[in-house]
């Protein structure tokens, strides 16, 4: 294949800015609006993530392997896919906030539930094949880097830029609320906006990558009624590649970490750290210029270092970086709250852990392309669909487990629902500090035993490459 345009890689990965939109209502809004706001019950609000994304274990496979078999010639194997789901994705995240006034618990946790539901399998519909679609794009062991960054870069902008938007716009102090994040009535009207805005993106996205169909692979199925039966011969021939297993079990370890910040998120910087919604409008920062840099770094380290000694590297040093500020603080090191330099020297260890956080999520899924290689050269099948599902349904399953393990080390430390700063007793404050610093270092660095067992470095690659070009 040819080089690709920086064009096309930016038209490719803006299409994930739309799933980065998702991920920062989700990180900073959903959990919070739910538990916080309407009062659910924040082990029934980590329990309906999980009924969520158990339908993903049916969706994601099914699109997955419906796309690999797909026939167009017009519009090849991704591309209608990516097209369908724009308009429900962007419609279910609007609905998703905008529950009846008066609804039981009971009620709220069902609106939620199904609308999470609506919301992930929309998204399913861009994202399985959008992540095939990367794969496709180039054979190239490097360039497969420059690809995901791409990816990764444009999903890892979107939630600092949405969080920092609401923020300042439509999370503002009111007379009855101080603190912004308590005005109930501004979730619905930001959650329309992002929603207008996921539409557009994926569909200039897949448009503005419809040039590249005719030099895409082909599905070499004959018939779409084997497709389910070939997933699962698919999914347990992979499963006997060690570069596979070793690969999701890693994925599947960081993703957990991030389920567990991602719902502690508005909780450590409001009543851990004390930040006003202004201070929290600041913090996207660190993410967004480590997204920024990650761009570039991430291609140059996988180049540099080969694959899997970059993605080592990158989980020990963001392992290290998320939870520095926590660790710190208890050990009495870190600035108080209200001191001038906490807010200054929070975003900058944020900074860094994003940045190596993104590294490494741009190397795995480059990986998981060579890893289709591999698969290619052992089965003589092309399956990039079957794989990204195996990849999202991983992300999915464990970000989701590690949001009801949120809830449940939330009941834990006895966090109070629905209290103020000054109401929150000193011993659920210390939790927070708990989870944030000593169990996050834990749960991202046992993350690499996995990841030592991948076997497909540089010259493998190119032995699998030619043994595929040979046949």
């Amino acid at each position: 294949m040819k080089k690709l345009t920086t064009k096309t890689k930016a038209l490719y990965g803006l299409g994930f800015a739309a799933q980065g939109i998702k991920d920062g209502l989700f990180q900073l809004f959903l959990f919070f609006y739910f538990s916080q706001i309407l009062g659910l019950d924040a082990a029934l609000t980590g329990i309906s993530t999980l009924i969520a994304l158990a339908f993903d274990a049916i969706s994601d496979p099914i699109i997955g392997a419906i796309s690999d078999n797909w026939k167009s010639k017009k519009w090849g194997r991704r591309h209608p896919f990516m097209f369908a789901s724009a308009l429900p994705f962007g419609f279910f995240i609007w609905l998703l906030f905008l529950p009846p006034t008066g609804l039981s618990q009971t009620g709220l946790f069902w609106w939620m539930t199904i609308f999470t539901i609506l919301v992930r399998l929309s998204m399913t519909f861009f994202l399985i094949p959008g992540m095939s679609l990367g794969a496709e794009l180039s054979d190239d062991f490097e360039e497969r880097n420059s690809i995901t960054s791409y990816r990764v870069f444009f999903a890892a902008i979107a939630p600092p830029l949405v969080i920092t938007f609401g923020l300042l716009t439509f999370f503002t102090p009111t007379a009855e609320n101080a603190n912004g994040l308590f005005n109930a009535a501004a979730y619905p009207k930001f959650a329309l906006l992002c929603g207008i805005l996921i539409v557009f993106l994926v569909l200039i996205s897949t448009w503005g990558t419809r040039d590249t169909i005719p030099n895409l692979p082909k599905s070499a199925v004959n018939s779409q009624r084997q497709t389910f039966a070939q997933f699962r011969q698919g999914i347990a021939q992979a499963f006997q590649l060690a570069s596979f297993k070793n690969l999701i079990a890693y994925i599947m370890w960081v993703y957990i970490g991030i389920g567990v910040g991602t719902v502690f998120t508005t909780y450590y910087t409001t009543y851990f750290f004390g930040l006003s919604e202004r201070e929290l409008a600041a913090m996207p920062i660190g993410s967004f210029l480590g997204g920024v840099i990650a761009l570039f770094l991430a291609p140059y380290l996988g180049k540099k270092l080969d694959k899997k000694p970059t993605i080592i590297w990158s989980t020990l040093l963001f392992g290290f970086f998320f939870s520095l500020p926590f660790n710190l603080r208890l050990l009495g090191w870190f600035p108080e709250n209200d001191a001038p330099l906490l807010l200054p020297l929070y975003i900058l260890a944020m900074l860094v852990a994003y940045l190596f956080i993104f590294v490494s999520m741009s190397i795995s899924s480059s990986m998981m392309a060579d890893v289709v290689d591999e698969y290619e050269l052992h089965t003589g099948k092309r399956q990039e669909g079957m794989f990204f599902a195996a990849l999202s349904f991983a992300y999915k399953c464990t970000v989701g487990l590690g949001y009801v393990i949120a809830g449940v080390l939330l009941n834990y430390i006895a966090f109070p629902k629905q209290a103020t700063v000054a109401e929150v007793p000193a011993e659920a404050i210390r939790g927070l500090g708990l989870v944030g610093g000593p169990l996050t270092l834990f749960i991202y660095c046992f993350g690499i035993f996995f990841i030592l067992f991948y076997p497909i470095n540089k010259a493998r690659y190119l032995e699998i490459r030619r043994a595929i070009d040979a046949k």
